[in-house]
């Protein structure tokens, strides 16, 4: 098992603000990246959040109007998140410890759904309409922009019998943690999706999961399972009495279907977060 997750919340910060923080992370060439991502990352994106929105506070005060004060911090944030990415792949990769890691992590903050995501786990928004929509893109050799991201720095992606895209002939992800061997063309650089949570908004729920799911369950089938299972128990919201139901759905769906990769799952119930 190469899988990981992480949760923070509630940290709280200066004015007031609270963060919260959740990831799912993959894990390949053993647990060593797996781990130290699983306890580092929220960490450092936590920090580098509250830091960056004192920070930024701190300069706007005075100077701009609210709303502009609001899109400088929220600028702000996502490049603290890029920054918390990094800081950990470079803590990594000074262990000299071999193996990698990809991600997909959430971050919420003041009615702000920062999504953030380096290689192929995936996290995909369920709306009160019932609708699934992907927040993040698959990092593979096999995506265009990626591989031509990997061939202008003098690296190359080849394709084998198996129908799977690889860079140099070995990773089948374009981004990640660690890989030590293929970093100058397996970046750690993150990309981000910002959503608004409004009080009137679609925002129910977010999926957050690795490949072992999305290789059998598509966007969509992941969103009604979830929404289906929590009706089944009879509440408003996606956890009925914390229970973890609609992870084990989904799981029991990937399985079923022959997933035989590592399958980790995380629901995050947007409720409580809406503005009031």
């Amino acid at each position: 098992m190469e899988d990981g997750y992480g949760v923070i919340t509630r940290h709280k910060i200066e004015g007031g603000s609270q963060l919260a923080f959740y990831g799912v992370y993959d894990g390949h060439g053993g647990r060593a990246a797996v781990d130290f991502v699983a306890d580092k990352l929220g960490k450092n994106v936590v920090a580098a959040a509250a830091a960056a929105t004192t920070m930024s506070r701190h300069q706007a005060a005075g100077s701009s109007s609210p709303s502009q004060q609001r899109r400088e911090e929220e600028d702000d944030v996502t490049a603290a998140i890029r920054a918390a990415y990094l800081t950990t792949d470079s803590e990594f990769l000074s262990q000299g410890v071999r193996g990698g890691a990809c991600a997909a992590t959430a971050l919420v903050k003041d009615g702000e759904l920062y999504v953030s995501n380096v290689g192929d786990c995936r996290a995909v928004l369920g709306s009160r309409g019932g609708v699934a929509t992907a927040l993040t893109s698959d990092h593979t050799p096999g995506r265009e922009d990626e591989r031509l991201r990997i061939e202008s720095t003098g690296g190359y992606v080849s394709c084998g019998g198996s129908g799977v895209w690889r860079v140099q002939d070995s990773l089948a992800v374009s981004r990640a943690f660690g890989d030590a061997g293929v970093k100058q063309w397996v970046t750690c650089e993150p990309e981000t999706a910002r959503v608004s949570l409004t009080a009137d908004g679609d925002c129910r729920f977010l999926v957050l999961a690795s490949d072992g799911l999305w290789c059998k369950v598509s966007n969509q089938e992941a969103v009604d399972a979830v929404a289906a299972a929590a009706a089944a128990g009879g509440g408003s919201g996606v956890h009925v009495a914390g229970s973890t139901d609609p992870c084990k759905e989904l799981v029991a769906m990937a399985r079923s279907r022959g997933s035989r990769d590592d399958i980790t799952v995380m629901v995050v119930d947007l409720q409580p977060f809406l503005p009031v």
